[in-house]
This record gives C-alpha cells, structure tokens and sequence, in this order.
C-alpha cells in the first residue's frame, strides 16, 4: 500500500489485476480507457471520503472594507469542513450561510463594515462572501483576523504516465479491477 504510485505503475497494475496484457504496446488500444477509470475512482474515492493525510489548512487575511475573497489554492468550498476566524488568540468557528437577517442587522450592501467577521458563503464560483464586512485589517504577524478555512485538499490530476496518486495506489486498482471485471461478467 502506498501512495505517490506513478499513473504508469497503477496502469500496469490494473491490467495485471484484470487479465488483460501487461505490454503497453498489445494494451494500446484499452489504454485511454484504463487511464479514465483509474482517474475516476481516484475522484470517486476522494469524493466520498475525509482523508487525514489530504487535511489542509487555509487562510484568507482580510482587509478592511473587503467583502469577497478568492478561494485559497489547494482547497475547494466544497471540501470546507470547518471555518474558524482568530479573534484575539482565540480561534472562534464561524458559520456558513448568510441569512436576509444578517443583512438587516448589518447592511453589507449599504457598506456597513463590523469586527469581528461571523458568518461566510460562497460568492460565484471562486470566491466566498464574508459578513459582516470587516472594519479592520488582519494582523498578518499576530494572526490576529485571519479566516481559517479546514478541509480536504484538492485532488491531483492524472495528465500523463509520470503523475503521481493521491490515494493507496491497491486501493485505487482494486476498485478499478472490480468495475472493470463486473463488465466483463
């Protein structure tokens, strides 16, 4: 069990794994088709599951007067499994959603800025939206008003032999194998 495996490796494995030719040059014509399932099941995988070793921690530093923020690299709003905002020394947990209650009690459209942010969402497709809007800056040195986001990291791609996976290579192989095994019946 092992991860990194190059994507060359666990094709290999996987046709060793459903009786099919071992030789890239007799597996030519299923290659492209191996390839695409092992990168499916690698997502599939990734999907379902919150994976220790892929937890990332991201943060956003806020400026004063900001609403939206990009996303970090390396994580995605989807895989967020927990907002926090440092608050001092503390680290506070914030929540997801931002109600027509909160904007009435604090007017983010009008441009009403508070301290300490409570809430975030996501804002189209790359950005969150956070509420209130900040009054102050983040302390870079001190931490002091980061927004931390928690989750599980994005997922490599699989583009040429040489990538590498993020997962249990027998793992991936395995469920591949099976999928493909059921079918062949």
């Amino acid at each position: 069990m092992a991860r990194n495996t190059t994507l060359q490796v666990l094709l290999n494995d996987l046709r060793s794994e459903s009786g099919h030719a071992i030789s890239a040059s007799m597996g030519q014509a299923t290659q492209e088709m191996m390839i695409n399932l092992l990168t499916r099941v690698q997502k599939r995988l990734w999907e379902d599951f919150a994976w220790p070793f892929l937890q990332v921690k991201k943060d956003i530093t806020l400026q004063a007067g900001s609403r939206y923020y990009d996303i970090p690299v390396g994580i995605t709003l989807e895989r967020v499994q927990k907002a926090s905002f440092k608050n001092g020394s503390i680290w506070e947990p914030i929540e997801y959603g931002i109600s027509t209650d909160d904007y009435s009690h604090t007017d983010s459209d009008s441009g009403t800025r508070s301290w300490p942010i409570k809430k975030y969402e996501s804002y189209g497709s790359s950005q969150i939206e956070t509420w209130p809007i900040p009054s102050e800056n983040s302390n870079t040195t001190t931490g002091d008003g980061l927004l931390r986001l928690e989750g599980t990291g994005n997922l490599s791609t699989f583009v040429s032999l040489s990538d590498t996976a993020d997962l249990d290579d027998q793992l991936i192989v395995l469920f591949a194998a099976s999928e493909l095994l059921s079918r062949q019946k």
